[in-house]
């Protein structure tokens, strides 16, 4: 595939995960990677592996919840490469706990990392896709589709991230400008993931079961932009919730409320 040859792909959060991922298989098909995160050490050894065995990778180092960084990163990025033709909001951390027990500034913080730095980061790029006719995808989860008991300010993000991608999608459709999102499933977590508890520690997180690879979440992501979907949602498990979630409302809030927190998959 020559599609993504030469494209400026920017992914954040890239440097592990599902971001690190995708941005090899963007490398290997000779786009332009440039990988975001707040840890400089980490980007550095993802950009280094990329550049040493798929392609080319460039990083900068902000956080997507505060603006300043995110509007230095897209002037860079423009700056450096004069152009942005795909942007990945990949950046995202999760938690476990009641609400009656979440600490307000953590509940605050997740929506921060998983909506505003969305947001924050297409504001400033969104001028240099509309040039380009570009792609700007968002990563969401299965809880972007309902309120699952045990993470609501993770659920609230996600779910904040359909509103505001139909929005945009709205809004720049005549400038074909293409808008995707992705609802994820239980997918493999690198070994040393840590998530937030309740009162903001940060904690190990461990699931025996997952429904997906990271590998496999990155190649859908490529499909989305290539086939410039709008709407994709992933595993067999996430293609049953939409369809329950949509026509059985009632039955899937029952279901949620008596056995989601008893269920291994959302233990840490």
């Amino acid at each position: 595939m020559r599609y993504f040859e030469d494209h400026v792909v920017i992914i954040t959060g890239g440097s592990k995960g599902i971001g690190r991922e995708t941005a090899k298989l963007f490398a290997i098909l000779k786009a332009q990677v440039i990988i975001t995160g707040r840890r400089k050490e980490e980007l550095e050894k993802t950009c280094s592996l990329i550049n040493s065995e798929y392609g080319k990778c460039d990083f900068f180092q902000g956080d997507v919840s505060a603006i300043q960084d995110c509007e230095r990163i897209i002037k860079a990025v423009i700056d450096k490469y004069h152009r942005i033709d795909i942007l990945i909001n990949n950046a995202g951390m999760s938690m476990r706990g009641l609400f009656l027990e979440t600490n307000l500034e953590l509940f605050h913080k997740i929506i921060d990392i998983n909506f505003t730095g969305a947001v924050n980061m297409t504001k400033f790029a969104l001028d240099a896709l509309i040039k380009s006719q570009g792609s700007v995808v968002f990563i969401s989860s299965l809880s972007g589709l309902k309120g699952i008991p045990g993470i609501a300010p993770y659920a609230t993000a996600k779910m904040a991230l359909t509103g505001f991608s139909e929005s945009l999608r709205a809004e720049v459709s005549h400038h074909h400008v293409h808008v995707g999102i992705i609802y994820v499933g239980f997918t493999e977590n690198d070994q040393d993931k840590t998530i937030y508890a309740a009162n903001g520690d940060r904690i190990p997180l461990r699931r025996e079961k997952n429904n997906d690879t990271q590998q496999s979440v990155a190649r859908s992501i490529l499909k989305v932009v290539r086939k410039r979907r709008k709407i994709t949602y992933l595993t067999v498990l996430g293609k049953a919730a939409a369809i329950l979630y949509r026509f059985f409302p009632r039955l899937s809030s029952y279901l949620l409320s008596k056995f989601a927190l008893r269920s291994e998959m959302y233990k840490s």
